[in-house]
């Protein structure tokens, strides 16, 4: 999810168990400690800056259970240890309060909490979350949510708010606090069912349109950004690669883009086998289109894309990917380049969006 979106989780967590027990701090503190582990985005100043350790570095080690668990509980300690010493000059709580066990024991369970439900809020979205790293680098993720969806957000920013600012109305900021939670967990259960029923849908779509294929398919419903109805639908044929989207609003077929898969040839087979190549379609879980291009001076252009990422139009075979220049036989020429080609924010966006999810 977005950090924003983090803030906001975080800092209900420490309203809904801990508003009443540590005050305010606790939802400040919630929410600072659950974006902390999207600083992984600052890996490039200890790395060389690429694309390719951007895919390495981020949602990986500081997104780990393990990591943000063990993290998350250490900075509740700390926290508490502050607190002490801080309350002390002037004497802002009482003494008993200051070394009361259980109140080092509810920090450290908040920070815990706070931390953790970043990579399961991560979990939830298509990007790809390492949960086990450092033990494994296998990626996890669950076509439910888009990275920002208003109608997750906005509720939590308002019991945030609420649960930050109000002073005597500790119980209800908590009670509402538990609430939201309850209703953001049943809206992404929601959004896992809606992509459950539209890859069903498709796989008996493409029953009629490919009967030999269809059970061996692979076929997932990624959400489209800002909501979780209308969906890309991705089929991984042997020959061809089938995207649609559709809404569960409509009961019409979903019209299917085709896209040919590129012929296998020497060069591409040598591009593939190279280390930038393969850590792509790790980070994409394998979900990558090549097109190699000729050049008239000689060699070729390979484009890499991730086609699980995309809206109608020309970026209907993904956003993103890099390109490579080789010779003719497939040796790296020059530094690969990454590929971006998302669509400009407009109102015709938008409009798209509004009907797609409809259905219309």
């Amino acid at each position: 999810m977005d950090s924003v979106t983090q803030i906001l989780f975080g800092g209900v967590i420490g309203a809904a168990g801990f508003r009443t027990s540590l005050g305010r701090g606790a939802v400040v503190a919630g929410g600072a400690i659950a974006t902390l582990p999207d600083l992984d985005v600052l890996a490039d100043l200890v790395t060389e800056p690429s694309v390719i350790n951007v895919w390495l570095h981020h949602r990986a080690i500081t997104h780990s259970l393990p990591v943000t668990l063990v993290a998350g509980a250490v900075l509740g300690a700390g926290i508490w240890a502050i607190e002490r010493r801080v309350a002390r000059r002037p004497r802002i709580l009482p003494k008993d309060a200051l070394d009361d066990s259980g109140r080092r024991s509810a920090w450290m369970w908040l920070g815990a909490l706070a931390a953790v439900t970043h990579p399961l809020l991560d979990l939830f979205t298509s990007y790809g979350t390492q949960l086990l790293a450092p033990f494994s680098s296998a990626r996890f993720s669950v076509n439910a949510m888009p990275i920002i969806d208003p109608l997750y957000s906005l509720p939590l920013l308002a019991v945030f708010l609420f649960a930050l600012l109000t002073r005597r109305h500790g119980e209800t900021a908590q009670r509402m606090a538990q609430l939201v939670l309850l209703y953001v967990g049943l809206y992404t259960a929601m959004a896992w069912g809606v992509g459950r029923h539209m890859e069903d849908r498709a796989r008996e779509e493409l029953r009629a349109i490919h009967p030999a294929a269809s059970a061996a398919a692979r076929v997932d419903a990624y959400p489209v950004i800002f909501q979780i109805w209308w969906r890309r639908i991705v089929v991984d044929l042997p020959d061809e690669i089938l995207v649609g989207f559709a809404s569960p609003f409509r009961a019409a077929p979903i019209e299917w883009t085709r896209i040919p898969r590129n012929e296998e040839t020497p060069a591409l087979a040598a591009i593939q086998s190279s280390y930038e190549a393969r850590v792509f379609r790790w980070f994409a879980d394998g979900r990558v289109h090549w097109r190699q291009l000729p050049m008239r001076e000689g060699g070729f252009i390979f484009e890499a894309r991730d086609y699980r990422y995309g809206l109608p139009g020309d970026s209907v075979l993904g956003f993103w990917g890099l390109r490579f220049r080789t010779d003719a036989q497939g040796r790296i020429t020059e530094p690969l380049k990454p590929l971006a080609e998302r669509p400009p924010f407009s109102r015709a966006g938008l409009e798209q969006l509004w009907t797609g999810m409809l259905g219309e």
